[in-house]
């Protein structure tokens, strides 16, 4: 599930030039993350595991359902003990309809149909679970960038299983690109405006952090000009 080959039926049907005409799927009503697993993401397998890469937000819902299973903890109170408090990431955590959160920028979308940005199409984001769900800002993510490459979340063998590169040149949960001249992690978040790009030069040192609250620019071609231009 980590890297994407599990053969489940993709949870998310829905693209990205027809948000506006036909929404995103099943995240305008809310569930409970059972739920979702239970209704959207227990269908007839339609690929052998392991045989082909589809990027699928249903993978990640399981694993984080898995977890619940094995800490009988929620998701949220996982990632606050296990990551977001002992790294100081206070400005880091999962949204919710039903939470205030201070400074949270809004989305903007534009699809090719309009000439101007319009806010994000209403959703409840926390359907999105282990998936995406999330608010952060550059200077947590910087710290879990540095904590992971420390070692200091997973030791260095499990870090050199998540950078090997599987189908579609992906790890676990992240794309490594290997050329002649870097070897990259890329990971990409979108949920229509908003938009978050990590990369992260393994023999270079190098990590670049770019979040956008619109779609109107290229967030992993920035980032690439960007690491062209430093290194």
């Amino acid at each position: 599930m980590l890297n994407h080959t599990s053969g489940m039926k993709n949870t998310d049907t829905a693209k990205d030039e027809n948000f506006l005409k036909y929404g995103i799927g099943f995240y305008h009503k809310p569930y409970q993350l059972k739920e979702i697993v239970t209704n959207f993401c227990s269908n007839p397998m339609v690929s052998e595991p392991g045989t082909k890469f589809d990027y699928n937000n249903g993978d990640h819902m399981i694993l984080g359902q898995i977890l619940e299973v094995i800490y009988r903890k929620t998701y949220e109170q996982i990632l606050n003990q296990q990551i977001l408090v002992p790294l100081g990431m206070y400005d880091s955590g999962l949204i919710s309809h039903y939470k205030l959160i201070k400074n949270l920028a809004t989305p903007y979308y534009k699809d090719k149909d309009l000439d101007h940005l319009i806010p994000n199409i209403p959703l409840y984001v926390e359907d999105f679970s282990a998936a995406g769900a999330m608010y952060s800002c550059t200077s947590d993510l910087i710290k879990f960038n540095n904590a992971l490459f420390a070692f200091k979340l997973i030791k260095k063998e499990t870090l050199d299983q998540l950078l090997t590169p599987g189908l579609d040149d992906y790890g676990y949960s992240a794309w490594i690109r290997d050329t002649q001249k870097y070897k990259r992690m890329e990971r990409y978040g979108r949920i229509a405006g908003a938009n978050a790009v990590w990369f992260h030069y393994l023999n270079n040192d190098l990590s670049i952090i770019i979040l956008s609250n619109t779609n109107l620019t290229d967030l992993g071609d920035y980032a690439l000009k960007m690491g062209k231009a430093i290194l």
